[in-house]
């Protein structure tokens, strides 16, 4: 009873998580506002929703979950050819996930680790890959290197404040899923 139990809970973190990664996948390819806002100091990167249901799935079920939402939502960009992009994408959310789990209490000093770590991650990655993927000279780079801090600063708390929001919201009731799943199990019986 236990394994299938559990087997069960599995099964719902998967789905769950599959369906959190198709919505960040859907708000990745719809253009312009509310999903894709250029960034004013530089407007080749955008501000963008994708990391709302990721962070809703770390939130509500787990680190495994959490990645997993962020491999699917970011795999349309690689399947779209952006191979740079998607490259960005993925350090940038699986960073701000990381630095997220690490403390275990305190949305604050959580969202300030998460925050960090993004900021951190990306520092490194546009360092070391601009260069690579764009063939910018260093000091193209460096010049670059504040106002894209400033831009894993904002979509860090794009990402975390309103997946917060709507998961405490979610979590008063119970996890995504159960609702519907007990109402199908309840009619099974």
């Amino acid at each position: 009873m236990t394994k299938k139990i559990s087997q069960n809970i599995k099964a719902r973190e998967v789905a769950a998580a599959s369906l959190l990664g198709a919505l960040a996948a859907l708000w990745e390819i719809i253009p312009g506002p509310p999903f894709d806002i250029p960034f004013p100091l530089y407007p080749q990167i955008s501000l963008d929703l994708t990391g709302i249901p990721m962070m809703i799935s770390l939130l509500s079920y787990g680190t495994i979950p959490g990645v997993y939402t962020s491999l699917i939502g970011c795999s349309i960009i690689f399947l779209r050819g952006n191979v740079a992009g998607g490259v960005f994408k993925l350090v940038a959310e699986l960073a701000t996930l990381l630095g997220f789990v690490l403390l275990k209490k305190g949305i604050i000093a959580k969202s300030v680790l998460a925050i960090t770590s993004r900021v951190a991650f990306m520092t490194a990655a546009n360092y070391f890959l601009l260069p690579f993927f764009y063939r910018m000279p260093e000091s193209t780079v460096v010049g670059l290197l504040v106002p894209i801090a400033v831009f894993n600063v904002i979509q860090a708390l794009v990402n975390i404040i309103p997946a917060y929001l709507i998961y405490l919201r979610i979590s008063k009731s119970k996890k995504i899923g159960e609702p519907l799943l007990e109402s199908v199990n309840e009619k099974s019986r």
